[in-house]
């Protein structure tokens, strides 16, 4: 392979942030997301940044829990006013790209989109043993680097918020093949039935062979 890619939790993610249940909660008691009236239909990417105040409130406040326990003063700091700015996003990705760089990774092999799609070269002349090795550590790695820096959990709310902006229970496959046919991935008319079947025989967006390929990896990516 020519590029080891981080796979994304946004799938989970977008199963426990948009479903109708907070799964984000943990021992403490949820409340309902607000939802006024004239709102409903806001979407959160404003020109302050990505606005988590009206329907993600409950996932926010959790969320940012989180982090301080874990001590991501870093992270925890970008949810304080419930917005997550372009600018604190790419400081964000800074600081997991220094972290890689810290582990001995070159600055010039990580490509790093907004909202954590990630690919990593490998050195070059690497045997497929060596390349495997090496995946393998870049996994261990990249895990390290987006823990240590909260780096998921940001990009799991933003990417939530992205994709569902008024946080409505949309069903979570339907999310995920809207993103499908955004990114070209699949056809208009690709439905949940064809998504149950191709998840169930390994075809289509499930096909290995589709999926070794760097570039609609990088595709999948932005969508799991």
């Amino acid at each position: 392979m020519n590029q080891h890619y981080r796979r994304s939790r946004l799938m989970k993610t977008i199963i426990a942030v948009v479903a109708a249940s907070c799964i984000l909660c943990s021992a403490s008691a949820c409340t309902e997301p607000l939802h006024g009236d004239n709102t409903a239909q806001t979407q959160p990417h404003t020109s302050e940044g990505i606005n988590l105040n009206t329907h993600y409130s409950t996932e926010l406040k959790q969320a940012r829990e989180q982090l301080e326990q874990n001590g991501n003063d870093f992270a925890a700091n970008i949810l304080k006013d419930g917005i997550i700015a372009d600018s604190e996003l790419a400081e964000l990705n800074h600081r997991v790209v220094q972290c890689l760089s810290d582990f001995g990774y070159s600055k010039d092999s990580i490509s790093m989109g907004e909202l954590g799609e990630m690919s990593v070269h490998p050195p070059s002349g690497a045997t497929h043993e060596e390349s495997a090795s090496w995946g393998a550590s870049v996994n261990q790695d990249t895990q390290t680097c987006t823990e240590r820096n909260g780096a998921n959990v940001i990009w799991q709310l933003a990417s939530a918020a992205q994709l569902n902006p008024s946080n409505d229970g949309k069903d979570a496959r339907q999310t995920i093949i809207d993103c499908y046919i955004k990114q070209g991935i699949v056809g208009a008319s690709y439905s949940i039935d064809d998504y149950e079947r191709d998840s169930r025989n390994g075809t289509g967006p499930f096909d290995e062979a589709q999926r070794a390929d760097a570039g609609f990896q990088q595709k999948l990516e932005v969508c799991e």
